[in-house]
């Protein structure tokens, strides 16, 4: 199995940030993960996206780190960490919901 590689946010560029929020798919994955903390891959987008779709998303959302991923027996629960996002970037996350549309 592949090693989750989660940054240290102080490593992490305001583009790569950026560029994680730019996608209207990431961009939905993080708003579902405001509204329910913890999903899994198949709940974090809509079950007519692939999985491997899902999984690219979901690598850049972590590599920007704005996701955890934690393995559990054969699932992967997403984390948002909005906390950690927010004190590195701050209002950035809410600035982008906010203006979703």
């Amino acid at each position: 199995m592949d090693r989750l590689v989660h940054p240290d946010l102080k490593d992490v560029s305001l583009a790569a940030a950026l560029h994680a929020l730019a996608d209207p798919v990431r961009l939905e994955i993080i708003a579902r993960l405001v509204e329910c903390p913890c999903l899994n891959a198949s709940a974090a987008c809509g079950q007519s996206t692939p999985k491997s779709t899902i999984s690219n998303h979901l690598n850049v959302l972590r590599a920007a780190g704005l996701v955890e991923t934690k393995v559990e027996g054969r699932e992967r629960i997403n984390r948002l960490r909005c906390m950690d996002f927010d004190a590195r970037f701050p209002g950035l996350l809410a600035a982008v919901l906010a203006n979703k549309g």
